[in-house]
């Protein structure tokens, strides 16, 4: 009897929930200094919270002499989408971000590097649940470090934001 109720219950709980648009996603994402793994979960039928954490490798120069360091990339990012003709997280979007990239680099020195600023892009959801997003857009460049004089991108004092995700939305 009990069998029978759990399988009813997971039967019913699977046919309600295909009568729902997904509301996340999780993506491989390749952003300006972080490569990992992206979650975005659906507040509304307009608004999504995006965190993803991966590895970063960062190429600073001091003296015209390129330093390597690598580490860890967070990334937060609030979401708007514009369209209303369009499934749940498709389509248009812009929203705030904060980008964190945390390293250490020769002999142990840190380099970290913070930006706020604003991204936009377009995501596309295809039948098969497969997602695909270009993104783009800028912020502010903090950089706080044990090197003395350290530059990154050649001494912008802005951090460029342009990605591309892959994913599945369930």
């Amino acid at each position: 009897m009990i069998k029978n109720t759990i399988l009813l219950f997971t039967v019913a709980l699977f046919g309600l929930s295909s009568l729902e648009a997904q509301e996340n996603i999780i993506k491989a994402g390749a952003l300006i200094g972080n490569l990992g793994i992206q979650y975005e979960r659906s507040l509304s039928d307009h608004f999504s919270l995006i965190g993803q954490v991966g590895y970063s490798r960062l190429i600073t120069t001091v003296d015209n002499i390129d330093s390597k360091s690598n580490g860890l990339g967070y990334y937060f990012e609030g979401r708007y989408y514009f369209s209303s003709k369009k499934d749940i997280m498709e389509g248009w979007h812009i929203g705030p971000f904060y980008n964190s990239l945390n390293t250490k680099g020769d002999n142990d020195l840190k380099t970290n590097i913070s930006s706020f600023g604003v991204t936009t892009g377009y995501q596309w959801v295809f039948d098969s649940q497969l997602t695909m997003e270009i993104i783009f857009g800028a912020g502010t460049l903090d950089i706080d470090s044990d090197i003395p004089d350290v530059e990154f991108i050649g001494g912008i004092r802005f951090l460029p934001n342009v990605g591309l995700t892959l994913g599945y939305n369930f």
